[in-house]
């Protein structure tokens, strides 16, 4: 690994240094070290509760660590200002695990929110942004739909459209392929590769489905009990002896990871 002194050396797109979160008297995140470089997938992986989600909450400022620091970047998130906070947000894309589109809104509105915000656009350019967002998708003729009328999978991909519309340089995918049947997980996971592609973004994609994680992944980290175990390449992963991540990857009631908390 190139150091930062090295001429070779690339400032990670994101970091997270000693990251603590208690909220209530419970620690929810431990000590979360992890550096990610340009244009780069680390896939999260771990029992639900483990602290995933609430690890991509604390990193786009949502909620504020007792310790630590978290960088987009290269800007440590929970020391800027709300205007300053809003510019490093428009070049990063959310999307959550239920998708979390706004049932009032149409499809197209959902897709351009942030961009009719932050850009002085016209009505038609968002129309035709959004159009171009849900294209690339792979969504047709949806604009003028309301969410309750899309299927779970095309719901999962209108989330997809409205991350992508401010063609963000990091991309933070909750579960994208939650409830969705291998073969729509199979296109879901083609689909963020190919966005990836095209936008150069790096990504951290919470996952339960050991088959996206290898097509998507350059490492897999294994989260347990609100700490980040390890970080290993995907083939690391996939041959790993070591106990915690074989009895992850294995299923095994029993091993150091415990079934009940």
């Amino acid at each position: 690994m190139a150091m930062p002194d090295s001429p070779n050396y690339l400032a990670p797109a994101i970091r997270l240094a000693g990251v603590s979160l208690n909220l209530d008297g419970k620690q929810i995140l431990q000590d979360i070290n992890l550096e990610i470089p340009p244009g780069e997938t680390l896939v999260l992986m771990g029992k639900n509760g483990s602290g995933k989600t609430m690890l991509l909450k604390t990193l786009v400022g949502l909620f504020r660590p007792q310790q630590g620091v978290a960088e987009i970047l290269g800007k440590n998130v929970h020391n800027l200002g709300h205007y300053e906070l809003d510019q490093l947000l428009q070049k990063t894309g959310y999307v959550f695990q239920k998708s979390g589109l706004f049932d009032s809104l149409h499809v197209w509105e959902n897709v351009v929110f942030a961009l009719r915000r932050f850009s002085d656009l016209s009505h038609d350019q968002l129309r035709q942004k959004a159009t171009e967002c849900l294209n690339r998708a792979g969504l047709k003729d949806v604009e003028d739909k309301y969410p309750s009328e899309l299927s779970g999978g095309m719901q999962k991909r209108a989330g997809i459209a409205r991350a992508i519309a401010m063609d963000p340089q990091i991309l933070l995918f909750d579960d994208p392929t939650a409830g969705l049947d291998p073969v729509l997980t199979d296109a879901i996971a083609e689909l963020i590769k190919g966005i990836k592609r095209n936008l150069g973004s790096t990504a951290i994609v919470v996952a339960h489905d050991f088959n996206l994680a290898y097509k998507l992944a350059d490492k897999i980290g294994l989260m347990v009990s609100g700490r980040l175990h390890g970080i290993l390449t995907r083939d690391e992963f996939k041959a790993s002896s070591e106990a915690y991540f074989e009895q992850f990857r294995e299923g095994k009631l029993t091993g150091p990871i415990p079934v009940i908390e």
